[in-house]
């Protein structure tokens, strides 16, 4: 089924619940739509230049000759161009901006296949416009004039059932803060520092893996992420396995979505062993 990009373009949200390999489908679509969008923001830069360079050709030849018309020729032209160049700025800016938000779920997309039954079907959810929410502001009072302001988008989810009945559900979630001052100079600077978190909730079966928490303090050990990673927090309860994570950078979230799921499953199959002793 083909994707609406026209509204996709617009409202910048992608919402579907499919399989796997039909939403791998949509994200080709995307990816595709993109590409487009890139290809179109090359070919309106290219006409700009070529608007202002026939302008200004104009406007040497209208000074040669004397031409109100060709000067009023070259004003056309370079102010076409002009507007060509900002526009390319514009047309497809947040797909350009975010694209990299595609690749994570089409990645975590396809690492979940070896675990999902081909016809099961996955919910998720992806913004390729972002749409932060302000959580405060504050001073800075380090730098000169200087305030920080801190915000959170959740643009990414995906959940659907596995192959031993489990539920997973994974989300992903921007932290920004943006600091604003003088510098010495007198200039006012701007910078920008983002960090994910990663939410990963496992729904397991009780009648195949009993309850997990007595594994959990029998394995008595952190799970492993990778060293950009943090783990922040993990519950543990007779239904669910919930963990959380801190990630620096965008790149490494499906690195820390397997190893944490990885560690999940270490509690759940030392459970499930326990659970089967105990019959």
């Amino acid at each position: 089924m083909a994707i609406d990009t026209a509204k996709l373009q617009k409202e910048g949200v992608y919402d579907a619940r499919a399989p796997l390999r039909s939403l791998l489908e949509d994200l080709d679509q995307i990816g595709n739509m993109v590409q487009a969008a890139e290809a179109k923001r090359h070919r309106v830069r290219l006409y700009s230049g070529v608007a202002m360079i026939v302008g200004l050709l104009s406007a040497v030849v209208a000074g040669i000759v004397n031409s109100n018309a060709f000067g009023f020729c070259a004003f056309l032209a370079f102010t076409a161009g002009v507007g060509l160049f900002i526009y390319s700025f514009v047309t497809g800016r947040d797909l350009h901006k975010h694209h990299d938000r595609y690749d994570l779920l089409k990645e975590l997309s396809k690492t979940l296949q070896h675990d999902a039954d081909p016809q099961a079907k996955f919910s998720v959810h992806l913004a390729l416009k972002a749409q932060p929410k302000l959580l405060r502001a504050e001073p800075f009072p380090q730098r000169k004039n200087g305030k920080q302001e801190f915000f959170e988008e959740d643009f990414l989810s995906i959940g659907g059932e596995l192959l031993d009945g489990t539920f997973l559900e994974e989300s992903v979630t921007e932290l920004t803060r943006k600091r604003s001052y003088t510098n010495p100079r007198g200039k006012s600077k701007t910078k920008t520092r983002s960090r994910y978190q990663l939410a990963v909730r496992l729904g397991y079966p009780s009648d195949v893996y009993g309850d997990a928490r007595p594994a959990q303090q029998a394995l008595n050990e952190e799970i492993r992420v990778p060293a950009t990673a943090t783990i922040k927090d993990v519950g543990v309860s007779e239904k669910t396995i919930a963990v959380k994570a801190m990630v620096q950078a965008e790149k490494e979230i499906p690195q820390t979505s397997a190893m944490v799921c990885l560690g999940a499953y270490r509690i759940l199959n030392l459970a499930r062993r326990a659970a089967g002793g105990a019959k």
